[in-house]
């Protein structure tokens, strides 16, 4: 397809540019032992995590759909921070998630 036959608006992502920058942070977490996992927030292109996750350790959500679109697409390490959990979505959430931050010592005693 040309570039003046895409439609717009769109994203467009160059595929080698990624995993170029995909093999540096890896680099970064060898070198370093690090762990480097993708903020879903600034980048949820799921169709990309099979990719990612070639590079990354994992994934880090704000809630219940991230929690659950990175273990699905990624199936990687999942870490989720958000500054409340509803009640009714919290044991969905601990099924997906790795690492959990709670924002207060009630979040916790509530699981």
């Amino acid at each position: 397809m040309k570039f003046e036959e895409l439609p717009t608006p769109c994203y467009i992502v160059d595929e080698s540019l990624l995993e170029k920058n995909l093999k540096t942070l890896n680099g970064v977490m060898e070198r370093t032992d690090a762990k480097i996992i993708l903020a879903q927030k600034a980048f949820s292109m799921s169709e990309f995590y099979p990719l990612i996750g070639q590079y990354l350790s994992g994934t880090a959500s704000s809630g219940l759909y991230e929690a659950r679109l990175g273990r699905e697409e990624m199936g990687k390490e999942n870490h989720c921070f958000a500054p409340a959990y509803r009640d009714d979505e919290i044991d969905e959430i601990i099924s997906y998630c790795d690492h959990i931050i709670f924002n207060s010592f009630s979040q916790v005693e509530k699981i």
